[in-house]
This record gives structure tokens, C-alpha cells and sequence, in this order.
């Protein structure tokens, strides 16, 4: 298991201000038509989006609203242009949508303080708690469910994000496309938090940068 204590944010992954352009206006393309005719076909809770863009701010606006509008819009912005098992993530909450609402708001409840538990509660073994919601895509809601406060404590950990930390910052010990146990995730948005607190920005300014950085590796 990686010293994590010993790792150094690199040069390359310092946030570039302001962070409104950096963040909160991150956009991506999606596949809105899709998400509005897939969501309204199985009668599901929630708005669905139905623009071709999402931006990270538009995600996070769905907070203070209900949870199944915040995970279409993460889903959404998660997925882009392809839907790849969204089908099958659809199918398992039509399938039991009371107990779907009731993992979704209590893990956003909790993600605005203690990420360990929230993403415990959303995989709470080897397996995922809602069918074909895993770590990738989960983390990005628990991260949106903060509403965009700098210090919401939970942050979007995918292979883009985790093969950036694995080959670009000597993670060496952290799998590339997960999923990941409980403890890692804490370990990660522990070390993010740390990262920020010395170069005074906001953990997931550095998510941004390492993602952005992720992104060009596989290019």
C-alpha cells in the first residue's frame, strides 16, 4: 500500500484559476434526448436532463432539489456522449425505487461529511447497493450532492482520475478502473484534501487538474 504521506502534488497538477472556469463551468456534451425518453419510459421520480451540455454548475444545481433529478444530471455528465450500461442502471431503481430513494438521500446527506460512510453505504462490500452504480459513477453524484461548496468533503474518483494518481503522481498500490474499497476512496479525498490545504484551493480543483491530466495521457 502506497505511503500516501510521501506523495508531493505535481507542478503539472496545480489548479489553474479562477475556478469558475476551471470547475463550475466545466461542460460536457451528452445524449439529452436519451436520458428524457429512457427516464419518462420507466415512469422514474426526477427531471431528467434534455440540452445537449451539461456544466458541472448545472449538475450540482439539482441539490437542493431531489436526488433523482441530481443523479440523472450526474449519470448524465458522467456518461457524455455514451450510454453504456445506463440501461441497465435505469432498469435497477424502476425495479425497487423506494429503497433507491432511500440509499440515494441518505448517501447525500452523508457526503457532506464523511465520505467513507457515504460511499460505504452505496457499495457496502464486493458489491454494489444499486445494481450496475458503481464507484465511478456514484462518486460523481456524491461529490455533485455538495451543491459546488469548495469544501464538500467527497470527490469524483474514476479510472481517468485514478490512472492520473496511479501513473503521474506515484500511487503506485491504486487500481486504475477500480472498483475501489471504502478505504481508498477516504484515503483519496484525504490526500486531495491535503493537497489543496497547501496551496490554499479546493480539493476539487485538483480533481479538475488530474482529470484534465488523465485525459491527456490517453490521448
Amino acid at each position: 500500500m502506497t505511503d500516501l504521506t510521501r506523495l508531493a502534488l505535481p507542478a503539472w497538477a496545480g489548479p489553474a484559476p479562477p475556478r469558475r472556469e476551471a470547475v463550475d463551468e466545466h461542460e460536457i456534451t451528452i445524449n439529452g434526448p436519451w436520458w428524457r425518453e429512457a427516464v419518462t419510459a420507466r415512469r422514474l421520480p426526477g427531471t431528467p436532463p434534455s440540452g445537449p451540455t451539461l456544466t458541472r454548475a448545472e449538475v450540482w444545481a439539482a441539490a437542493s432539489d431531489d436526488v433523482f433529478t441530481l443523479l440523472w444530471r450526474s449519470l448524465a455528465w458522467g456518461s457524455g456522449r455514451y450510454l453504456r450500461l445506463n440501461a441497465r442502471r435505469l432498469d435497477s431503481i424502476a425495479a425497487d425505487v423506494p429503497r433507491a430513494s432511500s440509499l440515494l438521500t441518505r448517501a447525500a446527506e452523508v457526503s457532506r461529511r464523511d465520505p467513507l460512510e457515504a460511499y460505504t453505504l452505496l457499495r457496502p462490500g464486493p458489491h454494489n447497493a444499486i445494481r450496475s452504480l458503481g464507484p465511478s459513477f456514484f462518486t460523481k453524484f456524491l461529490y455533485f450532492a455538495g451543491g459546488g461548496a469548495p469544501d464538500h468533503p467527497c470527490l469524483i474518483l474514476d479510472r481517468v482520475v485514478a490512472t492520473a494518481l496511479r501513473d503521474r503522481c506515484g500511487w503506485t498500490s491504486l487500481h486504475r478502473t477500480g472498483p475501489w474499497p471504502a478505504e481508498t476512496y477516504g484515503r483519496y479525498c484525504d490526500l486531495l484534501t491535503r493537497w489543496a490545504q497547501a496551496g490554499s484551493w479546493a480539493p476539487d480543483e485538483i480533481e479538475r487538474a488530474l482529470f484534465a491530466g488523465g485525459q491527456e495521457e490517453r490521448s
